[in-house]
């Protein structure tokens, strides 16, 4: 694990034992800012300062440590391998001190206890309202902090500590990580209103042979998006690369003007099928959107086990989305009474 005991510009550094370092927050935020920019006349102006200063911040900390973390000449600025890795330890660092001074900030305001959640866009609206509702009554001044991103960024922030815990679709196999299935539903299709399909109560992949699919970005959802490719495979059907987006209402519009069929989450079906969007559950084992609550395996906070004891007890008091495909040609009514 990367320690680094940082001290504030012309502070007297914290005295440790004799073989323990420390960087200051000036020099991480320096290298970082390089790493970025690749340019020291760019980088010393984000930072405020001059060139011949960053130059210095640099070279004083490949000195002393005997490393080199940039190649550099007149007219080129590259990362050495040593850099790289560096860098992605001092934005943790950096990340790190950042949210001290949040959670220090939140206590001084009488903010006794601060979780920061994270959420997937994928996840059903009814599983944010319930982390919302929660109250404890050992934390009477919790303070959450919700933030919502793609699966890969909610898993690296459990992993490095940013997040306390997070709603994640399929966040897959990993070991730092543990993670309690809390919904559990297939992938929806957006059809044309004149498409055929429209009188089945779901959707195959074999139905679809024929369409043009409009998927979702890949960063997305890397693993989602493989398993659709290569299911596409398995039922040999050619592929044809299609539009992508990032948003539900994106998939209607382009759907609408008829360039495709779409593939989207129960949360996504169920925004756009409230606008009049016609969807269809899409009938493959393999292909569900699987939600788990997820946190840190080795973390020990009572205030996160409380928290997620008392979400599970929430989401069992609570109605929970259709975990089947049979909402037959009311499917969409189905939707719109279930979001009211």
């Amino acid at each position: 694990t990367y320690k680094s005991l940082m001290a504030l510009d012309g502070a007297e550094p914290w005295k440790a034992g004799p073989m323990q370092k420390y960087i200051e927050i000036r020099l991480l935020v320096a290298i970082v800012t390089l790493s970025e920019e690749l340019n020291f006349t760019r980088a010393a102006k984000r930072l405020g300062i001059t060139q011949s200063g960053l130059s210095r911040r640099v070279g004083s900390l490949e000195k002393k440590y005997r490393i080199k973390l940039f190649e550099r000449d007149h007219a080129n600025v590259v990362l050495t391998e040593a850099g790289r890795v560096f860098v992605e330890e001092a934005k943790l660092c950096l990340m790190h001190d950042e949210r001290a001074i949040e959670v220090a900030k939140a206590v001084s305001e009488g903010v006794e206890s601060v979780l920061t959640i994270g959420r997937s866009p994928y996840a059903d609206p009814f599983l944010t309202s319930a982390l919302l509702s929660i109250h404890l009554p050992l934390y009477p001044n919790l303070h959450v902090q919700l933030h919502s991103d793609f699966a890969p960024e909610l898993v690296h922030d459990l992993t490095v500590s940013k997040l306390d815990i997070a709603l994640v679709a399929n966040p897959g196999s990993n070991r730092k990580l543990t993670t309690t299935k809390v919904s559990d539903s297939p992938l929806y299709v957006v059809l044309p209103d004149h498409s055929p399909l429209v009188a089945k109560d779901s959707v195959t992949l074999l139905d679809l042979r024929d369409e043009r699919w409009i998927l979702f970005e890949r960063k997305a959802h890397p693993d989602m998006y493989d398993a659709i490719l290569r299911r596409a495979a398995e039922e040999e059907i050619v592929f044809r690369d299609g539009l992508k987006v990032l948003t539900a209402e994106d998939a209607a519009q382009l759907v609408g003007e008829n360039l495709g069929v779409a593939f989207l989450s129960m949360a996504g079906a169920q925004r756009i099928a409230e606008r009049g969007a016609v969807v269809r559950p899409l009938d493959d084992k393999e292909l569900r959107v699987e939600v788990c609550l997820a946190s840190r395996a080795d973390n020990r906070s009572k205030l996160v086990s409380e928290f997620v004891r008392a979400f599970r007890r929430r989401i069992g008091q609570v109605r929970k989305p259709p975990q089947r495909a049979d909402f037959g040609n009311s499917y969409d009514t189905s939707l719109r009474q279930r979001a009211s």
